[in-house]
């Protein structure tokens, strides 16, 4: 199974695509799964093709179909 990452951010929208099967494409998207959370991104799983049924998640799941992340955004 494919799953994708899009991270969006000042500099556009960056995708980080690895297959389920293989454990290299897999470590490097929980790498940078990894990297963005500690840097206080949010992320987001998104069950349906049409992007519904989405939530919250705190650890990568690397049969996870798509993950979007963005950094958390202050108000005031």
């Amino acid at each position: 199974m494919q799953g994708e990452i899009s991270i969006l951010d000042k500099s556009g929208d960056t995708k980080v695509i690895w297959d389920s099967t293989k454990p290299d494409e897999v470590e490097v998207a929980k790498d940078t799964f990894t990297k963005l959370k500690k840097k206080g991104y949010l992320a987001f799983e998104f069950l349906g093709k049409d992007g519904s049924k989405g939530k919250q998640v705190k650890e990568f799941d690397p049969d996870a179909e798509r993950i979007i992340m963005s950094p958390a955004i202050v108000g005031g």
